[in-house]
């Protein structure tokens, strides 16, 4: 087995344990990949306030935020690949219409601006503003990284199935959780194609990529890598063999580092 060239990793569910917490282990091991020539990136649903308190314990050649949105290229440059304002607009209306009692949310990669119906998570604790209209929400939040919508207590997949049919030509949607989110960003834009940006820049073919994720969120960047590893007790709809993704251990067991270890060791 050829080592990769470039590993690229989710965090939560997949490389942090369910505390939250990077283990040394996989640090080690990350940094390992590194001095072998690796280059390791961070694809993550989280914006950047969010995550660098994770990336900068690792030495990543770049950092994917708002699932492709919302990018550190590798130059050093934040690049964004937002939804236009009246796409944003048109967006909401719909989804007003298609789920029951939703409320909205953007971030804009260095904020967060959400509606009174909509309930923050953990990840929005910080750097958040309440607007009180949908048309306040686009005129103040900019560039929009990633809408988001919550609709309390409907199944996300049910959510997921209702957006796809009202919006599905005019954005990506998808999500990461089971807590009635979904998440979505400008057409065409997700954690793969924004990684095969990445790869371009640096002349690397997705056969010498290694991926790994647990949500529906990674699947683009997990079909489109060369080996793409699905997390056990990730979402089953990755574990789908149809699929062809590996499998590696969970993320409690370090399953990104284990990987990564058996990689090292065939050098």
């Amino acid at each position: 087995m050829v080592f990769p060239r470039v590993i690229a990793t989710d965090l939560d569910g997949t490389l942090l344990r369910s505390d939250g917490s990077l283990s040394a282990r996989s640090r080690h091991a990350l940094g390992l990949a590194v001095e072998a020539g690796a280059r390791v990136v961070i694809a993550t649903a989280r914006p950047r306030r969010a995550t660098d308190i994770v990336s900068d314990q690792l030495d990543c050649a770049a950092v994917v935020w708002s699932n492709g949105s919302h990018y550190r290229a590798a130059d050093g440059t934040d690049c964004f690949r937002a939804i236009g304002a009246t796409t944003t607009r048109m967006v909401i209306e719909k989804l007003a219409q298609a789920l029951p009692s939703p409320g909205f949310g953007v971030e804009t990669g260095t904020a967060f601006f959400h509606e009174p119906a909509y309930q923050p998570g953990p990840m929005t604790l910080w750097d958040r503003e309440l607007v009180y209209s949908t048309e306040e929400l686009v005129e103040r939040a900019a560039p929009v990284a990633k809408l988001v919508v919550r609709s309390p207590d409907e199944p996300v997949h049910l959510m997921h199935e209702a957006a796809v049919t009202a919006v599905g030509p005019l954005v990506e949607v998808t999500y990461s959780g089971a807590f009635s989110l979904l998440e979505l960003s400008a057409p065409g834009v997700t954690k793969g194609s924004t990684l095969a940006l990445l790869c371009e820049e640096w002349g690397v073919a997705a056969e010498e990529v290694v991926a790994f994720g647990d949500m529906p969120n990674d699947l683009p960047a997990l079909t489109w890598a060369g080996r793409g590893y699905a997390m056990a007790g990730g979402h089953p709809g990755l574990l789908d063999p149809a699929l062809g993704l590996l499998r590696a251990p969970s993320n409690q067991e370090d399953g990104v580092a284990q990987v990564v270890e058996r990689l090292l060791a065939d050098l």
